[in-house]
């Protein structure tokens, strides 16, 4: 497992930042948003529904290692609207080298 840190960021410009053990960059996403403090007053059943089927991970260029965007593309759904996306970084320099989109 690698280390990540992932930020979560607000419409109102707050961030969230959460450091989770992972095998990929998408699973740590997901443990992220499950878990975040910042989320806690959420419904957990929008957020379930958001990391099935409404995010978008997206790896920032050339030789760059373990760098991505994700998007939250669930704009449908009033109860996580304000989730905008955030970055995913890799922080464990010994992990292995990942430059692929999800």
């Amino acid at each position: 497992m690698d280390l990540y840190t992932v930020t979560i960021d607000f419409e109102d410009r707050t961030k969230a930042i959460e450091q989770v053990e992972c095998s990929n960059e998408v699973e740590a996403l997901h443990a992220a948003l499950r878990d975040a403090e910042a989320l806690e007053n959420y419904e957990s059943r929008a957020i379930e529904e958001t990391i099935k089927d409404y995010l978008r991970v997206i790896h920032v260029g050339k030789g760059f290692k373990g760098v991505w965007l994700w998007h939250h593309c669930n704009f449908d759904n009033e109860k996580v609207e304000d989730i905008y996306g955030g970055s995913i970084v890799q922080t464990d320099r010994n992990g292995a080298a990942r430059h692929r989109s999800s």
